[in-house]
């Protein structure tokens, strides 16, 4: 943590990601869907008191999954549940804090050592301002995980931020709530996008069999007209547009996204 000196797993007391353990890989990822799974698992885990039995638990626990996957290759742990009293963390079940310091992780598909050295891309490809800035506008584990995984779609919003505004972010603007409050009304249409794709999707990617690629728009090819400036924004949104009208409406609701957050910084 001395390289990566903000946790992005478990960044503060009222959210957390456990993406890497395969939270969202389920063709069926929607909240209530997961909350049900994690409170079962949870539930499951600590039935037999403070000293958990791992393989009666990991037996039992296969009958819970809400299957199919997105992506066969991705490993969906059976050991990510909640963490905290209030079920507003997800974490590992297995995790020392959890247990009086004794490492349970080594029951685990990684392993111990892989689950505690493993940082994802999100660590490295995003700024620190970037990175501060998620962590201070979400309080919602399952909207987070979303957000802080999807390097594009943060990336690209601040791309189009900075570049209006002249300037880097400031870490002093970013803590305000009028900025931290219209960021997350641009990271809501996560959950919230009237363009979402009804297909199998996550973000950017789509899965055939043992695959994933990338969902493109083909703007030139079905509408006759160039990219979108917020094409990048629109892959991760998991868009597909049927009209052109659809393409502009769906800019505009982004150019109002980013019009209010830059009135509101400045």
């Amino acid at each position: 943590m001395r390289q990566y000196p903000l946790h992005l797993c478990q960044p503060d007391s009222t959210k957390s990601c456990g993406a890497c353990c395969g939270l969202y890989n389920f063709e069926d990822n929607v909240r209530t869907t997961l909350v049900s799974l994690l409170e079962r698992r949870t539930k499951l885990f600590f039935s037999s008191g403070e000293k958990p039995d791992v393989f009666r638990y990991r037996r039992k626990v296969k009958a819970f999954l809400p299957a199919p996957k997105l992506f066969e290759t991705i490993y969906n742990c059976e050991f990510l549940g909640f963490v905290d009293r209030e079920s507003r963390k997800v974490g590992c079940l297995l995790h020392p804090l959890l247990h009086h310091g004794v490492d349970l992780r080594t029951c685990s598909f990684y392993g111990a050592q892989l689950c505690r050295d493993h940082f994802c891309i999100s660590f490295t490809c995003l700024t620190p301002e970037e990175q501060r800035a998620v962590i201070g506008s979400l309080d919602d584990w399952y909207l987070y995980g979303l957000v802080i995984t999807d390097v594009d779609f943060v990336k690209a919003f601040f791309s189009h931020v900075q570049n209006r505004l002249g300037d880097r972010l400031r870490d002093e603007r970013l803590c305000t709530i009028p900025v931290q409050t219209a960021l997350r009304d641009f990271f809501e249409l996560k959950t919230a996008w009237r363009f979402l794709s009804r297909n199998k999707r996550l973000g950017k990617y789509y899965f055939s069999r043992a695959e994933y690629r990338i969902a493109r728009i083909e703007y030139k090819k079905t509408w006759g007209m160039e990219p979108s400036r917020f094409d990048t924004i629109f892959m991760s949104l998991a868009s597909v547009f049927e009209r052109e009208d659809d393409v502009r409406e769906a800019e505009s609701i982004i150019e109002e996204k980013i019009r209010r957050f830059i009135e509101v910084y400045r």
